[in-house]
Parts: C-alpha cells; sequence; structure tokens
C-alpha cells in the first residue's frame, strides 16, 4: 500500500495567528483555546507576529498565515475586516504569499467563500470534529454533519482547499461514530485531514463530568479511533498532516510525546495483520516502523519501500 505524505517541498511556512474564541458561536464542552494557544492575537499585532516568524525561519518555502483559534468567517464584520486588511496588506509585501483560516462549518456560505477567495485565501480548514450527529450534539457542537458536507462543497466550488479537523476518543465516542467518520472522509474527499485525540482540559464542560463519573476517558481508545480516522483516510488517498495538539501551553497530557508516531505505528501494524505485505512509505515514518516491529505485530516478510521525496 502506498501511503500519502505531503512533500518536503509542497510544505508551507504556516505562520499562525491565534484569534482566541473569537467569532464562536457557542462554546463546545471540550474547547479551551486559551489553555492551547494563549490570549490570542489583534489585527495590529498580525504584521509583527509574521516578521518574527521569517526571522526564526529562513528558506524558500512558501509562507502561509494562518488564523486558528477562534472562527475566523463568524467574526464581527468590522474585526473580520481588519484581520483581512492585515493579510492583505502583507501578501502586497510580499512576507505572505497566501492566507490560511480555521473556522465553524456552520458559518459558510456562498458569499464568505468568494470573499476568503478573493482575499488572497488557498486554505480553510474546518472544524468538523466527527461526522455522527449523535456525537455533535454530545459535544455541544451545535451543528451537523450536513452542515460540513455543505461547506466543503462550497469551499470546494471556488477553488480553496479544503483542510477537515477531527476529534478521537471524545468520551461519549463509540466505534459506530467513527465509522461514520471514515465512511465520510472517503466520500467528501477533503485535500487532508487533522487528528485531535480528545484532551480534557480543566474547567471544560466534558471534564467536569469525567470528575463527576459521569464520563470515562481512555486515551488508548483516542489512539486507536485516530489510526482508524487516518487509515480511512490513506485508503482514500488524502494526506494527514497532523497528528495532536501542540503542546506549547499544556502542562501535560495523557498521551506519548511521539503520539502520530504511535498512532501511524497502530495504523502499520493493523495493515499487516489484515494481510499487507508491501509498503510505501515516507521516510520520515521509520520510527513508526520500528514501533510496529517492537509491538510483535510486524510480519518478518514485510517489505517496506521508503519515499525520500515525502
Amino acid at each position: 500500500m502506498t501511503f500519502h505524505g505531503i512533500a518536503p517541498s509542497e510544505r508551507p511556512l504556516i505562520i499562525p495567528v491565534f484569534i482566541t474564541h473569537r467569532g464562536c458561536t457557542n462554546r463546545c464542552a471540550f474547547c479551551d483555546q486559551e489553555a492551547i494557544a494563549g490570549a490570542g492575537a489583534l489585527p495590529e499585532e498580525v504584521p509583527g507576529i509574521v516578521e518574527k516568524y521569517r526571522n526564526w525561519s529562513a528558506g524558500d518555502r512558501p509562507v502561509e498565515l494562518s488564523f486558528y483559534g477562534g472562527s475566523f468567517t463568524a467574526l464581527p464584520v468590522r474585526e473580520l475586516g481588519e484581520y483581512l486588511q492585515a493579510g492583505t496588506e502583507l501578501i502586497a509585501r510580499g512576507l505572505v504569499g497566501s492566507l490560511r483560516c480555521s473556522t465553524r462549518p456552520d458559518t459558510l456560505n456562498p458569499g464568505m467563500a468568494k470573499l476568503l477567495a478573493t482575499s488572497g485565501f488557498k486554505v480553510v480548514e474546518l472544524g468538523a470534529q466527527t461526522m455522527s450527529d449523535r456525537l455533535l450534539e454530545a459535544m455541544d457542537r451545535g451543528h451537523a454533519a450536513e452542515d460540513t458536507r455543505r461547506a466543503v462543497k462550497t469551499l470546494k466550488k471556488e477553488g480553496l482547499a479544503v483542510v477537515l479537523q477531527f476529534m478521537s476518543g471524545y468520551p461519549d465516542e463509540t466505534a459506530a461514530d467513527v465509522a461514520t467518520t471514515c465512511r465520510a472522509v472517503a466520500e467528501m474527499r477533503p485535500d487532508a485531514i487533522r487528528i485531535y485525540p480528545f484532551l480534557p482540559l480543566a474547567g471544560t464542560k466534558i471534564a467536569q463530568r469525567l470528575q463527576r463519573k459521569e464520563a470515562r476517558f481512555d486515551p488508548v481508545a483516542a489512539i486507536e479511533r485516530a489510526a482508524d480516522i487516518f487509515l480511512a483516510a490513506q485508503e482514500a488517498g488524502i494526506p494527514t498532516i497532523r497528528i495532536g495538539l501542540p503542546k506549547d501551553n499544556l502542562v501535560e497530557t495523557p498521551y506519548p510525546d511521539n503520539l502520530a508516531q504511535v498512532v501511524v505505528a497502530e495504523a502499520l501494524a493493523r495493515l499487516a495483520k489484515r494481510g499487507e505485505r508491501e509498503f510505501i512509505l515516507p521516510a520520515a515514518w521509520e520510527t513508526s516502523v520500528a514501533i510496529a516491529k517492537k509491538s510483535g505485530r510486524w510480519p518478518e516478510e514485510a517489505t517496506v519501500v521508503w519515499d525520500r521525496e515525502s
């Protein structure tokens, strides 16, 4: 089986600007963006952030300015305009090649998609979380799976690339929920996905339920279900650009530091168990193969061809 990565030459330098919780129409049961990314940045702070990152990261890779951590397309009109102006001015100065944002699926309509496409955006990331309506309700997401499907079509119609963000291991999640998400990934065909195994952030609604023992969280199940989603995407030819949350502001997590490598190892071991014996893998996954071998679930007769370009 051929696994799908993104070639180093195609990986942009993504400069993140966090707009923590701004534009969010409700607070999801699992979310605390300040714990993950800090308080966020105002429009006037954006140029300084870009210049700082460019000074840190030499090279000639494409540069993308990305607005993360809130619901960008649900910002008040004036605030949205200020961020758009900051971004387009940086493009005009040659400091940024394109823009990117993350947002809720239910905040996308044809007019907003067109505005993004004509304002320098190339990629939009949608916080899908799951394609199970039952689980979306349990998460207090406030939108349906159909909103995600509609948003993907709307964005693609404007020529925008779509990245879908999924969560695995939510305490109310079932195997059926994950299977629903896996089928939908292949049907929607995003350009890439991210997978965030559930993290019980203190003070959130779901963390309080866990403390009261009204719900149960299993980190092992979260890893296994992340592998389910990862495999579904790979089998559909869709790359996974990240597994896990940034750890800058997180004191501790229930997952290993090499979470992404562990998830990939789990996926590889499962394929081997199914009878797969020939693997074409990105060279960056050598550690995952080593983990799979150490688990005792890697057949001696399996062969690996390392793709040094991805």
